[in-house]
């Protein structure tokens, strides 16, 4: 099955903001952001930007809910590397724009807190 139009566009913006983010242009990056997502981005990605610098992306995971996409891409380089967790949606000109940016950390993942899992039942042998 072929992608469709509405996933091949999404691709090229994810692809586009994160070549933006590896080579430290901020301007080309913030253009894919909504204006009224810009303040949470810029401290969002800060956070990520802090383990860098980066040299290479790859797009971890891709999920649609409702209209939008969330996408997970992990920044990586020599020092390390950085998870985002990117809310997109499309904008009424028909462009990509991210609506909310995560930087994902240890702490913050949603299974982080998860002890190890316990049985529901024990199985009790005689002898």
């Amino acid at each position: 099955m072929l992608p469709r139009p509405e996933i091949i566009k999404l691709n090229e913006a994810v692809e586009a903001h994160a070549r933006a983010i590896i080579a430290g242009d901020t301007a080309a990056a913030e253009a894919a952001v909504a204006a009224r997502a810009l303040e949470g981005y810029r401290t969002a990605i800060a956070g990520a930007l802090a383990q860098g610098p980066f040299d290479r992306f790859a797009v971890v995971a891709r999920a649609r809910i409702g209209p939008q996409y969330v996408v997970k891409v992990r920044l990586s380089g020599a020092r390390g590397s950085a998870l985002t967790q990117v809310r997109w949606g499309a904008a009424e000109d028909g462009r990509w724009r991210i609506a909310e940016l995560e930087y994902l950390t240890r702490d913050n993942m949603p299974w982080s807190r998860v002890g190890p899992p316990r049985p529901v039942a024990v199985e009790k042998r005689d002898g």
